[in-house]
């Protein structure tokens, strides 16, 4: 995800402040050295005005936003959360607050932050930049606590006001396959990759969600389709033999025994100690008339997992 920075407006900071009883007259010099990013110089500044005036909302807000300029976010947090328990008015109390909460992944106190900051929103100059901002943090923080149905509501918003941020589209596509969604898991996934091609976790994310279509395809006897999904899967995870022994289970319920026959001994290398792949290669070869070749497999199944039935087939191939 995009760095989303903290921005607001220079004259509304000084509006409020103006209102909130300034310690001094020469704080404007802190919000000055504050919106040139001179934060340490902003805090000597301020700090002796907070000193003497402890209750003064703007003081407070003004040195929590600068200690998080300087990625001091438990000091953010302790100067921000002052200026709410004083009843801050200000979209920066709330969102600088969630951004620092997230920072230090205390991720359900950001959300929480973010939806006092919310509401608020709508005052800025540029209300929708601002609530897609509070939607890509809180929609990650979401996320990353398992909470999928509110990160797809939340990332969807985001991406409806910045479309630019595969990362964005990378966490709404999981949570999409997350919720069982595949479809949407895929077109989103896609997207993502598109965007930032060689994407590792992405490329992993569509097999396992092209692979949960073919299995789902397969459990629904859609066999072609389900063959379709799953050769798809192995585009993007082409060393898995289980999306090869799931491909072969297409095969042979449509009687493509040599295409199953194929896919099954390239599971067997990918699988070498799995008795199912040899039990399924002995039955294709069986269906070809291929006798021998089926004891084998037949026989190296029995080895790994002996049944009665896996000896009633070897018997059934000519075996003992």
């Amino acid at each position: 995800m995009k760095c989303h920075s903290l921005t607001f407006s220079l004259l509304m900071l000084l509006i409020v402040a103006v209102t909130a009883r300034p310690a001094r007259a020469d704080y404007k010099q802190a919000v000055a050295y504050y919106s040139q990013g001179n934060f340490n110089k902003a805090i000597q500044e301020i700090r002796p005005d907070i000193d003497k005036s402890p209750d003064w909302e703007f003081g407070h807000r003004l040195l929590g936003l600068c200690y998080l300029g300087l990625n001091n976010n438990e000091l953010a947090i302790n100067s921000l959360s002052r200026a709410a328990e004083l009843k801050s008015p200000a979209f920066s109390t709330y969102y600088g607050l969630g951004q620092a909460y997230f920072n230090m992944q205390r991720y359900g106190d950001s959300i929480s932050a973010m939806e006092r900051a919310e509401p608020l929103a709508a005052k800025e100059s540029n209300p929708e930049a601002e609530k897609a901002k509070i939607y890509a943090i809180r929609g990650t923080a979401y996320y990353r606590t398992n909470r999928f149905n509110e990160a797809v509501n939340d990332l969807r918003n985001a991406i409806r006001n910045d479309s630019s941020d595969a990362a964005l589209y990378a966490m709404l596509g999981f949570s999409y396959f997350n919720l069982n969604r595949i479809d949407e898991a895929i077109q989103t996934l896609e997207k993502a990759l598109a965007m930032k091609p060689g994407e590792t976790a992405v490329k992993d994310g569509l097999g396992k969600a092209w692979f949960k279509k073919g299995v789902q395809a397969l459990s629904d006897k859609q066999y072609p389709a389900a063959a379709q999904s799953l050769l798809k899967a192995q585009t993007y995870d082409p060393n898995n033999g289980y999306i090869n022994y799931n491909i072969a289970e297409a095969y042979l319920f449509q009687k493509r025994y040599a295409e199953a026959e194929k896919a099954l001994n390239a599971a067997s290398a990918q699988l070498p100690g799995n008795a199912g792949v040899y039990t399924r290669l002995g039955l294709v070869y069986e269906k070809q008339n291929k006798k021998d070749l089926a004891l084998k497999a037949y026989n190296k199944a029995y080895e790994l997992a002996p049944s009665a039935e896996l000896k009633e087939a070897v018997t059934r191939a000519g075996g003992k």
